[in-house]
């Protein structure tokens, strides 16, 4: 009997111990979660079986794993066995990566975007039914009554106890919402001749010209949006435009939003002058922003941009790279003294403990007074308390600063570093390999895209993520495709190696599958997300693919994807030419179709010196390697002539321009 008493006592604390489904996942966040009490399964199709059979609800939880807001929710009531015993008896609870699966997060922000007038975020929480129609979206829910918000265990009793036919009603109609945004079916128009003057106006009237950017606040880098910025600067010489881009450049670089001690970015910043920002550092942020910061340096020469570029290589290099290949992003929380987790304290200072720190090392006090002076790093504080998030403060650099950066460097260290998403994530990797094509580290792009075909290219198929030592199991989405096709011409215009340029066609034209009917779809696992052109969190996939396909298309004057790119561009006639702005990945492509690709073709010696962009002022000339003992221009159509010389190319393609510019200029009179 004794016996018996001792092995149902050890079974039963077994069962509470165990971990819930969660265990086994390859995603850092769902890791997060392997422990609570909630009964969660991963996005697997057991989940939604068991709901069907037991005719439960489902509660879908999206987030990731440096998401503040995500960890707050998890405290709070993840972790708590009242929420739990709710979700656990009425509920199949299913917990989603949403840079694992970001179609899925899409589809759902999507519904959330329908249903509120206003975007989502994370944690996103969904409500579906038994057959996964969504009838409730909201983001961040407490788990009592507060912050405007009813609370989690109030909204989760409320639904589960509705009467299943309203519920359903409500689903069938959020349902057809979404399918019927999703599908697009608006009727097309044609492009408007004067896309670059309308967007440009756009431009000037979302823009913060006292503080720079878009928007007040919160403020995002919005990489995409500046490339296309510079993009209409070069086809217009509209100085204004020059202006906003240098001094959001700027103003970003000198901000809170930069790390001013160690580089790189963090996400966004909450207020309108750049200096408070939310400190997650994610590298698709950093990745396209240093591609950013390298076009705006081969244009300016400003030595800033160049100071950026190369801390915050260094910076990622140290904490985000393993084996050439390089990790997703870093928490904006890391433990402070008592081991609680608090947001940016890794990241920030308090005056007295900086200031003796910095005199201990042998500064000079007024030596040490002036550096945190110009780094704004403040007596009263200037983000929390007595806290400081550095950010640059005057125009005159003291003497010794470099110094003091490396010593307040190894101040910070003496603190935990925020946890770091080790995902291998293949579009992240696959930005960051570009932007160091960008920026001239050609020799580490070309290790790092190695080694990241080598793990996530096999057999023929590409891969979407892994964490390591994992193999990867889930096929690439459409942004692999795109953001990997995208490194792969970057990395044949930075070397003509043809092997790039072959790896390019490839994945471009196995691209196409994602196309069906007219239509993009995000994956090609079964759920039916379709891609859009709009830029979010960050670029558009589809834009880029569209961008991409042209490219093909130019090389290879094949006028079946041309014309793939042109009606899809035509399906969103109507939101391009209302607000061509709104949509600058996009509206990217628009003007490659309207003004053209180029292409400068010589032997490779002949052009690897060459920066085409900046030598013709034309953002989409490129070069391609032939075996010609002179210089060819050719368009997406046609070839315009040839010299030895490449200022008579020069000189040939200003007057082609001069000539379109006549051109358009007598349709529109004729209008």
């Amino acid at each position: 009997m004794h016996i018996l008493k001792l092995l149902f006592i050890t079974i039963l604390l077994g069962t509470i111990s165990m971990a819930n489904h969660l265990a086994n996942s390859t995603s850092p966040y769902l890791l997060q979660h392997k422990d609570n009490p909630v009964e969660w399964y991963p996005y697997f199709q057991e989940a939604f079986d068991k709901a069907k059979k037991e005719n439960k609800l489902i509660f879908l939880s999206i987030g990731y794993s440096t998401c503040h807001w995500c960890h707050e929710m998890a405290r709070e009531s993840f972790s708590d066995k009242e929420v739990a015993d709710i979700l656990n008896r009425y509920y199949i609870s299913i917990k989603v990566d949403k840079e694992q699966l970001p179609h899925i997060d899409r589809y759902y922000q999507l519904g959330y975007r329908i249903v509120h007038h206003k975007a989502g975020g994370w944690p996103l929480t969904v409500i579906l039914t038994p057959d996964q129609k969504p009838i409730f979206f909201a983001t961040y829910i407490p788990k009592k009554e507060g912050y405007g918000s009813r609370g989690l265990i109030e909204i989760l009793d409320t639904i589960a106890h509705y009467k299943r036919d309203k519920l359903q009603a409500i689903a069938s109609k959020i349902q057809k919402s979404i399918q019927a945004y999703q599908q697009h079916k608006e009727p097309t128009q044609k492009l408007s001749a004067s896309l670059e003057s309308k967007a440009s106006q756009e431009f000037k009237s979302r823009f913060d010209f006292e503080y720079f950017g878009f928007s007040k606040e919160p403020k995002f880098p919005q990489p995409y949006t500046l490339n296309t910025l510079i993009d209409i600067y070069q086809l217009t010489k509209d100085k204004t435009l020059h202006d906003m881009y240098s001094g959001m450049l700027q103003a970003m670089a000198k901000g809170g939003i930069y790390d001013q001690i160690d580089g790189a970015f963090y996400r966004y910043s909450v207020d309108r002058k750049w200096l408070m920002p939310h400190f997650e550092k994610m590298l698709y942020t950093n990745a396209k922003l240093l591609s950013v910061y390298a076009r705006a340096y081969k244009l300016d020469k400003n030595p800033l941009y160049k100071q950026i570029i190369t801390d915050s290589i260094a910076l990622l290099d140290k904490k985000f790279k393993k084996n050439s290949l390089y990790y997703s992003a870093s928490n904006a929380d890391s433990p402070n003294a008592k081991g609680v987790e608090e947001e940016g304290y890794y990241y920030l200072f308090e005056y007295k403990n900086a200031l003796s720190y910095l005199i201990s090392k042998g500064f000079d006090r007024q030596n040490a007074k002036d550096v945190l002076a110009y780094l704004g790093i403040e007596e009263d504080g200037n983000f929390d308390g007595e806290l400081s998030n550095p950010n640059i403060q005057g125009s005159n650099p003291p003497t010794n600063l470099t110094k003091a950066k490396k010593l307040l460097s190894k101040l910070r260290e003496a603190r935990v570093y925020p946890f770091i998403d080790q995902k291998i994530n293949t579009a992240w990797n696959a930005m960051m390999i570009k932007a160091l094509f960008d920026c001239g580290y050609v020799d580490e792009a070309k290790e790092s895209l190695d080694a990241l075909l080598n793990l996530m290219y096999s057999d023929g198929i590409l891969y979407h993520q892994t964490l390591l030592p994992h193999k990867p199991s889930q096929k690439a989405l459409l942004e692999d495709y795109a953001f990997l096709a995208d490194a792969l011409w970057g990395a044949y215009e930075a070397t003509l190696e043809k092997n790039y340029l072959k790896l390019f066609e490839k994945f471009v034209m196995q691209s196409l599958d994602f196309y069906i009917d007219g239509m993009w779809l995000e994956s090609s696992d079964g759920f039916k997300s379709y891609a859009s052109i709009e830029d979010s969190t960050y670029q558009s996939a589809l834009s880029l693919n569209l961008e991409n396909i042209l490219k093909l298309s130019a090389i290879n004057s094949d006028y079946k994807l041309k014309n793939i790119v042109q009606k899809t561009i035509d399906n969103y006639s109507k939101e391009l030419n209302t607000h061509p702005s709104y949509y600058p990945s996009a509206l990217r492509v628009s003007l490659m179709l309207k003004d053209d690709i180029f292409l400068l073709k010589s032997q490779a010696k002949n052009l690897s010196d060459i920066d085409t962009k900046n030598y013709f002022e034309y953002p989409y000339i490129y070069k391609y390697a032939e075996d010609l003992n002179y210089f060819m221009l050719c368009g997406s159509s046609s070839c315009y002539g040839s010299s030895k010389l490449l200022d008579e190319i020069k000189e040939m393609f200003s007057n082609l321009k001069h000539q379109k510019s006549l051109s358009l200029k007598n349709f529109g009179e004729n209008l």
